[in-house]
């Protein structure tokens, strides 16, 4: 008997999580939205199959059948800057900061991943790796992230050790232990650096709020191993190949 080629076929979601456009879950998204056609036709049906060697994939008119090339960045992001792509308010925006960037020209859709808050600057990494971007922010990584905070009043040791063994918000949610050191307090007024594995929303302005020292200057220092360094507010720079290696090692 001979043996008969057989043809690789696999569920459309797959094929356009293989061949790196996004993770497999979002790709699901992206086909019961309507964003995703098969050989020029709109495909909605996650079971569809395809060979990815011989039919034309694109998401929004975007061609997906070659390996996507990745690219990482570090924005250092000002206060008064958003990180959604929209802002029904008006405010400017992350994006808009990455459509000036000359750098970025012919990258095609970057994304910041996670959110810093409008009050606070710092480290936020950018990127296309969606699948690299939900491994970084799936609360089971215990990715580290690392913030200085300027607060009002004097912490003591004592306000410090509730903040690192967890606080408990006023939806009864208590946080996972943190790691934090104090730098100096003056004038009633305390610097410190903390470096939590969760990001629920404003945490760490809820964590300091629910003890009494209201923050007064919040910024990201370091992503992992990350680190913001000497980077100017407002600015962009590309991340080493070291940089990226330490990323992906870190995740599960």
């Amino acid at each position: 008997m001979k043996n008969q080629q057989v043809k690789r076929v696999v569920s459309l979601p797959r094929a356009i999580s293989k061949l790196g456009y996004s993770s497999r879950s979002q790709a699901e998204k992206l086909v019961l939205s309507g964003a995703v056609s098969v050989n020029g036709r709109v495909v909605k049906s996650l079971s569809f199959r395809v060979d990815p060697a011989k039919d034309k994939v694109a998401v929004n008119g975007e061609a997906v059948n070659k390996e996507k090339k990745f690219v990482y960045f570090l924005l250092n992001k000002p206060i008064n800057v958003v990180t959604t792509r929209n802002d029904e308010k008006g405010r400017a925006t992350v994006y808009e900061l990455l459509g000036r960037e000359k750098m970025l020209e012919g990258l095609g859709h970057l994304f910041p991943v996670g959110r810093l808050d409008k009050d606070t600057s710092g480290a936020l990494l950018i990127t296309n790796d969606s699948q690299l971007a939900e491994k970084l922010t799936n609360p089971e990584s215990k990715f580290p992230k690392t913030y200085m905070v300027v607060c009002e009043g004097t912490l003591t040791r004592e306000h410090m050790s509730q903040l690192a063994e967890g606080i408990e918000l006023e939806e009864g949610y208590t946080t996972l232990p943190a790691k934090i050191s104090k730098l100096f307090s003056e004038n009633s007024v305390s610097q410190c650096q903390i470096s939590i594995v969760e990001g629920k929303n404003r945490q760490i302005r809820r964590m300091f709020e629910s003890i009494g020292f209201p923050v007064i200057e919040l910024q990201r220092t370091a992503i992992g191993s990350l680190q913001l360094g000497e980077l100017q507010s407002g600015k962009l720079r590309k991340l080493t190949m070291d940089e990226i290696a330490e990323l992906k090692k870190r995740n599960p």
